[in-house]
């Protein structure tokens, strides 16, 4: 006998989980969602400018990576090189929507989960749970997600769907003022993370994390600019289970991987079809180091257990706020951005194809699009980091619902722990649908 069992429903609208039991037996559990995406059919034809703005209404948290991605590509038709100013304040913007995403992330789903796994608490406590809990993290982690929209406010015109962004530049240079307070709430962000980041050591460093959130064979997918961190610039890396990297410009990502014809998932011509990884836990088994030593310091406090676990992607997310914050300060003391200069025009059409890659918070976000003859875009691709990580989610949550359920028959039990692996990966359902 076949039977479904829906896990949870109207997952931002689009998603769901569900459970398939064939003869009193879990055969398979599969997170999926309605697939409309519109976007890469509606922009079909539109104006090229017009196409960031746009983008950026994908989702309410990847706006400021939807548009710069938007923008890499169209600069790439037009084989355009921006200025060092714009690449600078592109790159604050990520940091204010990293910062954002990744806090509101921690405080909202994962925090809550890890504490029950870990058996500080009883459940899966809400919000206002958690503030009684601890007010002191719960105090700076909703700082650290003002100090996010406050970022984009500065230099981005508004706290999400930014105006500032077009190719080619930026559309205003950053006055003083905000340069000033801007470097006061990236300090403020560094003060909180030291506190949160040394939280997370003192309760959860001393635990082994349990081997359901271990990763099977798999490969990491992430930029890596010379083996540094870097969300804007550098090549595309393929990490194989530690083995050398192999980096490829943007141009050849076909040779790996590529759209399926329906346009509903990623096909990836890999050996042995292990899944793919994008994200924080890509992001940080591909480069060398952060260049921080704070960071190397952080990291010593967990052993080799954590390392090729999802729930570590907690602690990482949690140093590349911390990251984003240190590298803000850094730019805001360069001299470019005192220069009031004019954006890079966009003359004449020099690549039918346009390709921008960078990492969003949740990992690699590529757009790429093509004219036809008209100079009219005829077709586009959006590669979104939760697709990359779909395949993965549902081998790890199906070999587990497998055990738990031969164990416990407790398919109630079943239901709860698989969404805690899911949310381990903190997807995007907004992205992967629209």
């Amino acid at each position: 006998m076949l039977k479904i069992i829906d896990v949870c429903k109207r997952v931002e609208g689009h998603g769901d989980v569900k459970i398939l039991l064939q003869n009193d037996d879990i055969s398979l559990v599969n997170f999926q969602f309605d697939i409309y995406r519109g976007f890469e059919n509606f922009l079909i034809g539109k104006k090229l400018l017009d196409i960031p703005k746009i983008v950026s209404r994908i989702c309410g948290l990847c706006y400021a990576s939807q548009a710069i991605a938007s923008c890499k590509a169209i600069e790439h038709i037009y084989d355009i090189e921006i200025s060092e100013q714009t690449i600078l304040l592109r790159r604050l913007l990520m940091s204010g929507e990293l910062i954002k995403s990744h806090s509101m992330n921690f405080f909202f789903q994962t925090l809550p989960d890890l504490l029950a796994i870990f058996d500080f608490s009883q459940k899966t406590l809400t919000p206002y749970e958690l503030i009684h809990y601890d007010p002191q993290l719960a105090s700076n982690l909703y700082e650290l997600i003002k100090i996010g929209n406050e970022i984009n406010i500065l230099f981005g015109g508004r706290s999400v769907h930014l105006i500032s962004l077009i190719p080619g530049g930026i559309i205003y240079s950053p006055s003083r003022k905000n340069i000033s307070l801007a470097r006061k709430k990236f300090q403020n962000a560094l003060n909180n993370l030291e506190w949160i980041i040394e939280k997370f050591i003192e309760l959860f460093s001393n635990h082994i994390p349990p081997k359901e959130y271990h990763f099977p064979h798999f490969i990491f997918v992430g930029l890596s600019n010379y083996e540094k961190y870097d969300r804007y610039s550098g090549n595309l890396t393929i990490k194989q289970n530690n083995k050398n990297l192999i980096e490829f410009e943007k141009n050849n990502y076909s040779t790996y991987f590529g759209k399926e014809k329906d346009l509903h998932g990623i096909d990836f011509y890999f050996e042995n079809k292990k899944n793919v990884i994008v994200g924080p836990l890509s992001r940080y088994n591909i480069i060398e180091n952060y260049g921080i030593d704070e960071i190397i310091n952080y990291l010593d406090y967990f052993n080799k257990s954590w390392k090729n676990n999802i729930l570590f992607a907690n602690f990482i997310r949690l140093l590349e706020m911390y990251i984003e914050a240190y590298h803000g300060i850094q730019i805001l003391d360069d001299p470019s951005l005192n220069i009031r200069e004019q954006f890079s025009p966009l003359n004449s059409v020099k690549n039918l194809d346009g390709i921008g890659i960078i990492e969003a918070p949740r990992g690699t976000l590529i757009h790429h699009y093509h004219l036809n003859g008209s100079n009219s875009i005829d077709r586009i691709k959006l590669f979104i980091a939760t697709e990359f990580n779909i395949p993965l989610i549902n081998e790890m949550i199906t070999r587990y619902a497998k055990e738990l359920f031969e164990i416990t028959g407790d398919i109630n039990l079943v239901k709860k722990d698989v969404q805690r692996i899911i949310r381990a990966f903190d997807p995007c359902i907004s992205c992967a649908t629209h």
